[in-house]
This record gives structure tokens, C-alpha cells and sequence, in this order.
């Protein structure tokens, strides 16, 4: 029997559609994104968040939290489907899982958070206020646990299951939350050393499957900048999908988030390729050791 793959688009930055990171997952839908998941012969459905935004004043905060809510049903409301979704803001990975967790409450899911900042900030540590540098976080337990308490299925990660990846223009406060025993950094350095298959043996340890959530600033942003957070020194394209398979082949594919591609600072479609090419990879893998934890 194929993968069924359900392909959810979530096109939403700070509380707006359809703007900035939240023009993202349209211009990837546009550039293929579902036949490229299927290239492996998995079967795509697609579904759409939609939201009745108000006209004048929103909260970010309040409107971010709504988006994991509907996230969370969506993915609940679709059993024995891998999903993979397209999202503006990386707060909706905290949806996801919660929409697995409803799913089956006992299986443990790690996620991997590929990301060039931390996400790690709180409210007494964020310089700017920025709910969804607040995401990582908030999925941990460390900040606006009564939002995070409305999302069905919501139970804080624990830092077992917890991993940066690649992250490269992080504040002090998250190294020192990180220092002080928080997620586990695998940063770009440990990356090249060869330290990716000990971090997750040991993350293997504690989880039975795995999301995978990619900012695409993750990436070098020489390779072209995913938004107007992007920063130099990150991963190339190649070290990214290897790092993923490298995840699949020690715990089964949950899930999976492609996040915070603003088109608007592409340069000659690189990034598009990059997000496209990693969305073929993930189609591939998602029917890899099904049945060892795989999807419900």
C-alpha cells in the first residue's frame, strides 16, 4: 500500500495571509511541491488552513495560537496520513505534534528543529517580542503555557526529544539555556565533525519517531536568503538532507514542517529549488520503516 502524504498549507506570518513568510507555501505549491512529494509514489492530499482574520487589530500571539489549533485538528482528522506541512511562521510545528499526539497518545515524537535561531526566546528574554522566535520554547514548556494549554493534544517536549539543528545566529540567553541542559544544539561545526550519528543515538533513546521542522534560513545564505532573518554561516543544501536522512534511518518519519520562505528575497529561484528538492527527500522517506512507529 503507498504513503498517503496529506499536504497541509498554512499561509500565515504574525496574524496575515498570504504575506511575507506567509506567501511561502503558495509559491511552493505553485512550484510543484505536491508532485514532488509524490515522486516516490506516495499518495498526496492537500488541505488548507483558513482563518477568519479580523479586519483592524489582531494579537499575534492570540492569532499564532489559533493557526496551531487548526493545525492540530487537521492533522487529527487525518489518521494513517504523513504530514507535511507548509507553513509561514515555525509556532505551527507545535500544532503538528500536538495533532500526533491525539492521534497516539503513547508514542514519543522527537522533533529536529532546523533553524538558524534558536526559537528559543521567552518574554523576559526576547529583545523585540517576536511571538514565533518564541516557538521552540513554547513547544518545550518554557513560556505562554495557558495559549499553549488551547492546543489539543498540546504536552510540553521534553529536551530528550529535542534537537537544533544547524542554528547559527543565536542570542546569549539561548546558549545559555542550551548550556545550561536545555534542547541539544547540533550545530553546523558538529554537523562537519561527524557528531550527527552520536546526538541521535541518543535522541533515538527516547523517541519512537520523528519531525522533522526546517526553517529554510537554516540554509547559508549564500545559497540565497530564505527571508530577511537570514544569516550567513548556516548549512548548504546538501548537508541539510543528508542530516534528514540521516534522522529517518534511525526513527521513523512522523512528520514533517517546511517553514518561513518569504519568495520575495529569492534570488533566481534558488531557494524554491532547495524546498522543493527537500520535499522530495521527505516524500521518499515517509515510506521508510513504516510500521516501526510510523504514521497512525
Amino acid at each position: 500500500m503507498p504513503t498517503k502524504i496529506r499536504l497541509l498549507e498554512v499561509p500565515y506570518d504574525s496574524g496575515h495571509r498570504d504575506a511575507r513568510h506567509g506567501a511561502g507555501p503558495a509559491a511552493l505549491l505553485a512550484g510543484g511541491v505536491a508532485q514532488r512529494l509524490a515522486a516516490g509514489g506516495a499518495v498526496v492530499s492537500q488541505g488548507r488552513v483558513e482563518l477568519d482574520l479580523p479586519g483592524g487589530f489582531s494579537i499575534e500571539a492570540a492569532t499564532g495560537t489559533q493557526v496551531m489549533r487548526r493545525v492540530s485538528d487537521d492533522v487529527a482528522a487525518h489518521p494513517g496520513h504523513v504530514p507535511v506541512v507548509l507553513a509561514g511562521n515555525c509556532g505551527v510545528t507545535l500544532g503538528v505534534v500536538a495533532g500526533l499526539r491525539r492521534r497516539a497518545p503513547e508514542q514519543r515524537v522527537a522533533v529536529l528543529w532546523f533553524d538558524a535561531h534558536g526559537d528559543l526566546q521567552t518574554p523576559s528574554t526576547s529583545g523585540s517580542g517576536f511571538f514565533d522566535g518564541m516557538g521552540f520554547a513554547m513547544m518545550g514548556g518554557r513560556c505562554w503555557q495557558s495559549l499553549a494549554a488551547t492546543v489539543p493534544g498540546f504536552a510540553p517536549l521534553p529536551d530528550e526529544r529535542a534537537v537544533l539543528v544547524g542554528g547559527h545566529d543565536l542570542d546569549d540567553a539561548e546558549r545559555a539555556l542550551i548550556d545550561a541542559g536545555g534542547p541539544t544544539w547540533l550545530g553546523v561545526a558538529d554537523i562537519r565533525a561527524g557528531r550527527t550519528g552520536e546526538v541521535l543515538d541518543r535522541v533515538t533513546a527516547h523517541a519512537d519517531a520523528v519531525h522533522i521542522h526546517v526553517d529554510l534560513d537554516v540554509h547559508d545564505s549564500s545559497v540565497a536568503p530564505a527571508n530577511s532573518y537570514a544569516a550567513p554561516g548556516g548549512l548548504m543544501p546538501d548537508e541539510v538532507r543528508d542530516t534528514v536522512a540521516a534522522a529517518v534511518a534511525h526513527l521513523p518519519l512522523a512528520s514533517a514542517t517546511i517553514a518561513s520562505w518569504d519568495p520575495t528575497h529569492d534570488v533566481d529561484a534558488r531557494m524554491l529549488s532547495v524546498g522543493l528538492d527537500l520535499a522530495e527527500l521527505l516524500g521518499r522517506l515517509a515510506g521508510a520503516r513504516r510500521g516501526e512507529g510510523g504514521p497512525v
